[in-house]
């Protein structure tokens, strides 16, 4: 399935791999993360990290000798400060939120011995970034079209046609989820549409296109929205 605005990624992984060896010692540890944003199903990769949403670090320590994980110290820093608050033996993990500022955030992590003897390190650099819509078609048949994402002009094939919105890298459980709003608005005016799915149906004796203008927008936190305009191709198919 193809994403708005950028290239298919090609990683499977749900999580991004970095590594710092320590030489001689042969130790080194991973820190994998992801963000805590909706992505659609099907979808092929990690959940990125966007403005205002959480994101979650996961470090794993590996390597001749250094033990058992949940033995050992770990000391995260965040931009150049140490999070005294959450370093401690077996505390691997990490998560924050994005603040209004979305700036990049250094993470990085120490792995010490019980002795305090650092055993490895690894440092990784994130950016949030801004969510985004994509819209699928609902096919009475054959459901949602996921192959094949909704852009530019969408040649309608029947009388009718029904879309969906999905918020990618919204802070949201799902596309439903009630902390994201919606409005579908077309060229030919009236009031805008609110659902998460929208029919339009093609007008009698008619043939044309009408653009259509949906946005999606985060009720609670305010740099999460974005926007997706397209136009639906209609023919007189009255004789059908």
């Amino acid at each position: 399935m193809t994403k708005p605005g950028y290239p298919l990624l090609l990683v499977i992984s749900c999580l991004l791999f970095v590594s710092a060896p320590l030489g001689v010692l042969a130790q080194e540890v991973d820190i994998l993360w992801q963000g805590e944003t909706y992505t659609s199903p099907f979808y092929k990769g990690r959940a990125l990290w966007s403005s205002q949403s959480r994101i979650t670090f996961l470090a794993i320590p590996h390597g001749a000798g250094i033990g058992n994980p949940a033995n050992l110290t770990y000391r995260w820093t965040q931009n150049g400060t140490v999070l005294g608050n959450i370093n401690g033996i077996g505390k691997n993990t990490l998560s924050f939120t994005d603040s209004v500022l979305s700036k990049p955030q250094t993470i990085k992590i120490d792995v010490l011995s019980g002795q305090n003897t650092v055993l490895a390190s690894a440092s990784v650099i994130v950016t949030p970034i801004f969510p985004m819509l994509a819209i699928y078609e609902n096919n009475p048949l054959y459901g949602f079209m996921f192959h094949r994402e909704t852009s530019g002009v969408h040649e309608l094939q029947d009388k009718e046609v029904t879309f969906t919105a999905f918020p990618l890298f919204f802070s949201a459980l799902n596309r439903n989820d009630n902390r994201i709003g919606y409005e579908w608005l077309t060229n030919v005016g009236g009031e805008a549409e609110t659902k998460n799915s929208v029919t339009y149906r093609a007008p009698d004796d008619t043939a044309g296109s009408s653009q259509i203008q949906v946005r999606a927008s985060s009720q609670d936190k305010i740099l999460q929205s974005s926007n997706k305009n397209f136009f639906i191709q209609f023919e007189d198919l009255t004789g059908i």
